[in-house]
Parts: C-alpha cells; sequence; structure tokens
C-alpha cells in the first residue's frame, strides 16, 4: 500500500463488513440535524458480490477531505475547515453557485428547494417542532454532513454513528487513534482514491476494493 499523508483530526471508519443496510444511520441524520425536504446528508449504497454471495452495504456522505476540492474553487471562500478538520459552509458568505458542486468529486455539497420548506405543504403540521440554533439553515445555500460538529463539541459521537446498532461506523481521530481505530485505519480505503482529496470518511471491507469506486454522496 502507498504511503498516505496523515490526516487531521476527526473521521469515520464505515465497516461495510459490519452494516446491516437497516437505514439507522440516514434517520438519525435526518432527525437530528432537521434537514429539509428532499435533502439527505448521507445515505446507504450497495455493492453486490454474487460469487461470493455477499452484499456490502455502506454509508455514504461528505468526505471531509483533507484537501477539499470545493474549498479551492469557492469564489466567496464560504467553505473552511472547522476545529477537527471537518468541511463546514459557511453560508452567511455562500451565493449557491454551486462550484463546490461541480468540483466536488463525491457530489456531496446539497442545495435545498427554497420553495419546499415543509413536509405538510400549506397543510397544517401535526406538531410544530422549533429549529434548534445549530440547525438553522438558509434554503438554497451549500450544505452538507458536518460530522456533528455540535455534538463533538460536547464530546458526543455523530448522530449516525452513536445510532447504528451494527457498530458500523466509528469516530477516528487519525492523530490520536486508539489501538482499535488504528487498525481499522490501516485496513481503510477511500473512495475514487484517485480523485487526491484525501477524503477523512473511509471505508473496510473484504469484498469491496473502494478505491475504484465513483459513488455519489
Amino acid at each position: 500500500m502507498k504511503e498516505e499523508k496523515n490526516m487531521s483530526k476527526l473521521g469515520i471508519i464505515v465497516n461495510a463488513d459490519r452494516c446491516m443496510g437497516c437505514h439507522t444511520c440516514f434517520t438519525a441524520c435526518k432527525e437530528e440535524n432537521q434537514l429539509a425536504p428532499g435533502i439527505k446528508w448521507n445515505h446507504l449504497e450497495r455493492v453486490e458480490h454474487p460469487a461470493a454471495g455477499v452484499i456490502d452495504y455502506f454509508r455514504v456522505s461528505c468526505m471531509h477531505c483533507d484537501d477539499p476540492a470545493c474549498m479551492k474553487v469557492c469564489p466567496m471562500k464560504a467553505i473552511h475547515k472547522g476545529p477537527n478538520g471537518e468541511v463546514l459552509v459557511d453560508q452567511a458568505k455562500c451565493i449557491g453557485c454551486r462550484m463546490c458542486l461541480s468540483a466536488c468529486p463525491y457530489g456531496a455539497p446539497k442545495f435545498s428547494d427554497p420553495k419546499v420548506t415543509s413536509y405538510f405543504g400549506e397543510k397544517e403540521p401535526l406538531a410544530r417542532v422549533d429549529v434548534r440554533p445549530e440547525n438553522a439553515r438558509i434554503p438554497g445555500k451549500a450544505e452538507h454532513c458536518t460530522l456533528c460538529t455540535h455534538r463533538t463539541a460536547k464530546g458526543e459521537l455523530p448522530a449516525c454513528v452513536a445510532a447504528c446498532p451494527a457498530k458500523a461506523l466509528v469516530l477516528v481521530d487519525y492523530e490520536n487513534p486508539t489501538a482499535e481505530a488504528k487498525a481499522l485505519i490501516d485496513r481503510a480505503q477511500a473512495i475514487n482514491e484517485a480523485a487526491g482529496t484525501h477524503p477523512k470518511i473511509r471505508f473496510v471491507s473484504s469484498h469491496t476494493d473502494f478505491r475504484k469506486l465513483g459513488v455519489k454522496a
């Protein structure tokens, strides 16, 4: 295996050998981050291996790259790194030009429809839920997975990691990994490795070679 550059701080190792394809990570993210209709910050993909009788399911999202292509092209400098190396968007600066989406090899940036802000349309909702401060977003501006920086700042796990019943998602600190994390990091692969952005969301599987996959977030 070729030598990798040192990663900065937090990322997630997705263990496809453990994932059951239950979509709990998707639901947890949707609820925790109060995402708008049609917006998904993570979702499940699958790769089938008929000869082995195996289907690999795995979660994909913004890859929180160490060298993010989106940050290089943003004309408003709206994309920046968080305290743990997270790739974040300052929506107050974003002009919705979608250059980040064009540059991202993973298709991670999402843009909600300013005309569709409720799941109920014009109907009265069954219950009103206040938007928490960390989830106050501007429709039509770039957004994507934040690694739940509002949770990690309090020492909590990202919602998807905390909710996964199969323990297929492991939050890792690349700068100071535990022995368990180090073992996973040594096996983990980046999707579309040739893109050269050094993602901190990486994948483990006994059957799938993620390095050549062109999966979109």
